[in-house]
């Protein structure tokens, strides 16, 4: 009787590419569409936000830090709660005004996140809106979750492991084959650089092909950090730190406040760590977690005595979680990796549509 056949190695590659693409590709186009509008968020929030992502005089001297912050704590009034207050330019939206996120009831839907910005100089209150009216908030909430919470979130490490599979089986089947009479000059030149002549179906293979391979790695970067960042708690231990020692403790007039609010706590975590520029402060617990330049300092009310401010040094150590945002996002080569990184996202919709093209006419 005769051996069945089996199938060859690329056979398999190519199904497997095929399914890999037919099972995520619609989701992974929609992840690359909105990542790549998220890559040029510096524009796009100072068109949204207006005045409100610009100081009033931006050459004026800033107010300290903790004045800064004394101003967020001002409208965090009532039912408000202040959550975090940054410097400018070193929040989570690139704008050069003192920027606060805080949070106020809002009926059966649970609270409603809110953003403030101050003019850096004056403290004035620039202007205020609900974050989830932008539209660079619901595109972020669709491009990290595909606006279905947790749910959605685990939905995309799915497809940003099944990206880097599919990745791999194309590189598996782009590979040159070594022929059966040795090696053939010019093989990899035609690979990298193939001809795009002849008819449209040939064209939209070359263009899938080779598009693919060219952007293989930062696709693969992308792909590998957006998995990472779905899954936070992948990465958060070695976000946290180790606690260290305690730092310096502040100044005699200082050292027993009430539980401290914002503004105190930025002012006694400066005068403790006595270096270091202010980034921002959020709230930790019952106290505020103050960041520096060279560390995190923890400021709570104490364990014994209620209105005894205590200031905990954390160090600032290998920030993963800031890692993966910059790969991510720019990998990390400064504004040459955004443009690539904005022309991989771009890449996605179209290795969709053109393997979808490519399937259709083999099977017709």
């Amino acid at each position: 009787m005769p051996r069945p056949v089996r199938p060859s190695w690329r056979k398999i590659w190519l199904q497997l590419h095929l399914w890999l693409g037919l099972t995520i590709g619609a989701v992974a186009a929609l992840l690359g569409v909105t990542g790549a509008a998220l890559v040029v968020k510096e524009p796009w929030l100072r068109l949204e936000l207006g005045a409100m992502a610009r100081p009033v005089d931006p050459a004026a001297a800033p107010l300290p830090p903790d004045l800064q912050v004394q101003a967020a704590q001002a409208i965090a009034t009532g039912p408000r709660r202040l959550l975090s207050v940054t410097a400018p330019g070193s929040g989570p939206m690139p704008v050069a005004t003192v920027l606060a996120l805080l949070t106020e009831p809002a009926g059966e839907g649970g609270p409603r996140f809110l953003v403030a910005t101050f003019d850096p100089a004056r403290g004035d209150l620039l202007g205020i809106r609900p974050f989830g009216d932008l539209a660079f908030a619901q595109v972020l909430d669709l491009h990290r979750a595909l606006a279905g919470g947790p749910t959605g979130a685990g939905l995309v490490a799915v497809v940003g492991v099944v990206l880097c599979l599919s990745l791999a089986t194309g590189a598996c089947l782009w590979w040159p084959r070594r022929p059966e009479g040795g090696r053939r000059p010019g093989a990899w030149r035609r690979r990298l650089l193939p001809s795009l002549a002849g008819p449209w179906h040939r064209q939209i293979r070359v263009l899938h092909v080779t598009a693919g391979i060219w952007l293989l790695l930062p696709l693969a970067v992308v792909a590998v950090t957006g998995t990472l960042l779905a899954r936070p708690d992948l990465i958060g231990a070695a976000r946290r730190g180790l606690p260290l020692a305690a730092a310096a403790p502040p100044a005699p007039d200082d050292a027993c406040v009430a539980v401290p609010d914002a503004a105190t706590a930025v002012r006694l975590g400066l005068a403790a760590s006595q270096s270091g520029t202010f980034l921002g402060v959020m709230a930790a617990g019952s106290g505020w977690m103050v960041t520096t330049t060279t560390g995190m300092l923890m400021v709570d009310p104490g364990m014994l005595d209620p209105g005894c401010g205590t200031v905990t040094a954390m160090p600032r150590g290998p920030d993963l979680h800031g890692v993966m945002n910059a790969l991510h996002g720019r990998l990390m080569l400064g504004w040459p990796g955004q443009v690539v990184a904005f022309l991989a996202g771009l890449a996605l919709p179209v290795f969709y549509v053109t393997g979808l093209v490519i399937w259709l006419r083999r099977r017709r």
